[in-house]
């Protein structure tokens, strides 16, 4: 289990830089965590079962895939959190979703405050709320040149929910084959 979780946070890790740097997570990545989690469970003594890998896959998938038909984030998003799916489950890979979502949240809006779009954002909701009161809807899309108009990257948000879901299990690991005795 243990190799499996290495090779899930080198594949993070991996797809963090590359969606920092090219604004696109490999799908070759994506294909070979995925390969992992489905074989690494299915042959693991402690690992889930095939039918639970393959159950976290697509709950992963679904999970993720509003936000891709939306336009809020973009397909390699996607297809990680699928295969990071295929090893963790069902039950871990719920969590990881939210605490994407939320650190996905927290980066977007610092990204538009360092970006300094912070009052022409608050402006383009305070229209919409004031037209959803009025009863006159009237949104205004963001342009390319406004930091709610670029895409952020979201691979470093999906890594730090992983980690921070994965970390009690690997910490309960024992390292120690034997223990010396003085």
């Amino acid at each position: 289990m243990l190799i499996l979780y290495a090779i899930l946070i080198l594949c993070l890790v991996l797809a963090s830089v590359f969606d920092v740097r090219m604004k696109k997570i490999p799908n070759w990545l994506s294909l070979v965590l995925m390969v992992s989690g489905l074989i690494g469970n299915a042959v693991a003594v402690k690992g889930l079962s095939l039918g639970d890998s393959g159950a976290g896959l697509v709950v992963g998938l679904l999970l993720m895939l509003p936000g891709y038909i939306f336009g809020s984030m973009g397909a390699g998003d996607v297809k990680l959190m699928a295969a990071i799916g295929s090893v963790l489950g069902i039950t871990q890979i719920v969590d990881v979703v939210i605490y994407s979502y939320l650190v996905m949240l927290v980066l977007a809006v610092l990204f538009v405050i360092i970006k300094g779009d912070l009052i022409r954002l608050l402006r383009r909701y305070q229209a919409l709320l004031y037209g959803l009161f009025s009863g006159i809807v009237s949104y205004q899309k963001p342009d390319s040149s406004e930091a709610a108009g670029q895409r952020v990257p979201l691979a470093p948000a999906i890594a730090l929910a992983t980690c921070y879901v994965v970390y009690p299990t690997i910490s309960k690991v024992d390292f120690m084959v034997t223990s010396w005795h003085l």
